[in-house]
């Protein structure tokens, strides 16, 4: 299936898939057709076992630079009060919701500027990896609105409450510098060899067992959300259910005992 700004690429063989935007003369901004074409993308990277890593990275000198605002205003509820206007579900906060619930690594190569929307999508992914020409700003409130895309969740546990503040109260931009600085990238490489290092980062993971890759992925995201007690026990679950994996089971065994490189098939 092709998409009208998205390229999907699936490599069979490293088991990577890579989602580039690819709107470059827009900077990669997504509208609600995007948005649409994105969920659609989450669902099959989700739902495919033979996908056990994606990268997102966009086209041209940009990652993602937001909402697309040149189609017009944003859609609003004729008539409703504020109190209604307020608890509807934005198109950038579904986005957010089908990207936060893939349990597969996800890896963001951000090769420029990610702002609001943008910002938000390599927010969502576990590890981001920039080239010098990253750059990171809020926006949302210089539109009038608070943060969307589950920024307000995911920044505050990355950064921090107080550098979340910082970044959203004055929209101010982060370079590729400071991002690394206060943890918003896990590491900073040559714009040349970008794809390359993240392709490398995705197929190190994709040398383990992707059903303990998996699981590992859902216990950290457990742990945001629950006490010490609750995470040990969900990793004690986790951890019976990986088991089930048989092939796998029994590869990691065979090779450590035989001093060879695993191969594992994701069964």
């Amino acid at each position: 299936m092709s998409y009208n700004h998205t390229l999907f690429d699936i490599d069979r063989q490293s088991h990577v898939a890579t989602i580039t935007l690819n709107k470059p003369e827009r900077m990669n901004a997504i509208d609600q057709g995007d948005a649409a074409d994105i969920l659609d993308i989450c669902k099959r990277v989700q739902d495919d076992d033979d996908i056990w890593i994606a990268i997102w990275t966009g086209a041209g000198k940009g990652f993602c630079s937001g909402a697309d605002v040149t189609g017009g205003p944003r859609p609003t509820l004729e008539g409703a009060d504020l109190n209604r206007l307020l608890e509807e579900g934005s198109w950038i906060s579904r986005q957010a919701n089908a990207l936060y619930d893939i349990d597969k690594p996800m890896i963001a190569a951000v090769n420029g500027v990610a702002a609001g929307a943008g910002f938000s999508l390599a927010l969502a992914c576990d590890v981001r990896i920039g080239s010098e020409a990253a750059r990171f700003v809020t926006v949302f409130q210089e539109r009038n609105l608070p943060p969307e895309g589950g920024m307000s969740w995911l920044l505050p546990r990355i950064v921090g409450a107080s550098r979340a503040l910082d970044l959203s109260l004055t929209s101010r931009r982060v370079d590729a510098d400071e991002a690394l600085r206060i943890g918003l990238l896990d590491r900073v490489v040559p714009a040349e060899r970008l794809l390359e290092e993240a392709c490398g980062y995705a197929e190190r993971i994709a040398a383990l067992p992707p059903s303990s890759v998996r699981a590992s992925k859902r216990a950290i995201r457990r742990g945001l959300e629950t006490s010490f007690i609750e995470a040990t026990r969900y990793e004690s679950q986790l951890g019976t259910l990986t088991q089930r994996a048989r092939q796998d089971s029994k590869e990691a065994r065979e090779s450590f005992l035989e001093k060879r490189k695993p191969r594992y098939v994701g069964r």
